[in-house]
């Protein structure tokens, strides 16, 4: 059976992945501050400011492919924590995909729709990142390491994901749930357009690429639908019963101490969709999957 390694399996796109590729593949995981157990996979602790840690783990488990899920997200944080974000995001991307190089792993890695300015919208593959923020300046030294280092890696630039995470890493989606729950309000964006995208698809598309080792190069996974945060709110409140009247319309630019962002930077996944001959649902179809994931649970 191959081996995955999914570095950063304890944040909320790392443990979907390894819930999903569990039982496929011997899966191992790692976390930093926050331990995660998972039944079917090993999770290990790992420091990727240590590359002598990293080299540690990684030798010792010599896996056929490593996935880089790990990263700082939060676009205000970086921003505050810029050396933080760079160690994590850059300068972790290229000790990883030295090491899996070193070991003759494949490489890929996640990275973002916040390398583009969004002047556009709708990226495609092709089109030249411009990012904006010191977030999506990391991700994109991230991408540039990991095919300086892998010239075969898989670069996955996500969307705004959402669906059910662990205890300890939620999507965005679950912060609006237990909101929702209480009665408290939410302010959503509506001068910000994404492409919202299923957990569920993109674990999907990554296992496809696992399938097959001769893709390479850059993969925009993203949902079919273009829409800003409050639209997305409006049809979470449809889909889980909530008044809409708890939705509160903002823009960025009222927000104090907010970071720039990009007004329009949703991504075509027709790519993906193509080659991965997937197709990704659009947000009322992956908010019922969601629901109905969660009543399971109950």
């Amino acid at each position: 059976m191959r081996k995955v390694l999914i570095v950063g399996a304890s944040g909320f796109l790392g443990w979907n992945l390894a819930k999903t590729l569990r039982g496929a593949y011997e899966v191992a995981g790692t976390f930093d501050r926050n331990p995660v157990e998972l039944r079917g996979c090993r999770m290990e602790k790992l420091d990727l400011g240590s590359k002598s840690n990293a080299a540690s783990l990684v030798r010792g488990l010599c896996p056929d492919v490593v996935l880089n899920a790990a990263a700082i997200i939060d676009v205000d944080l970086c921003e505050r924590e810029r050396e933080r974000a760079a160690l994590i995001n850059a300068e972790g991307s290229r000790i990883v995909a030295e090491l899996a190089a070193e070991i003759g792993a494949r490489v890929i890695y996640f990275s973002t729709d916040m390398v583009f300015d969004g002047q556009k919208g709708m990226y495609s593959e092709e089109e030249a990142p411009r990012p904006l923020n010191w977030y999506g300046e990391t991700k994109l030294a991230g991408e540039t390491w990991a095919r300086a280092c892998c010239p075969r890696a898989v670069i996955a630039r996500l969307a705004l994901m959402y669906g059910a995470g662990s205890r300890a890493h939620g999507s965005f989606l679950q912060w609006m749930l237990r909101r929702l729950e209480k009665g408290e309000g939410v302010d959503l964006f509506t001068d910000q357009l994404r492409t919202p995208t299923f957990v569920g698809d993109v674990c999907l598309a990554v296992s496809k690429i696992i399938e097959h080792p001769e893709l390479a190069g850059v993969y925009h996974l993203a949902g079919p639908e273009r829409m800003n945060r409050y639209e997305f709110g409006e049809r979470v409140a449809d889909i889980f019963h909530f008044p809409v009247r708890l939705l509160r319309p903002v823009r960025m630019q009222e927000l104090k101490n907010l970071m720039p962002r990009p007004k329009d930077n949703s991504l075509d996944g027709r790519k993906a969709e193509r080659e991965l001959q997937i197709e990704f649902r659009g947000v009322t179809d992956g908010l019922r999957a969601v629901a109905e994931e969660i009543k399971s649970k109950t």
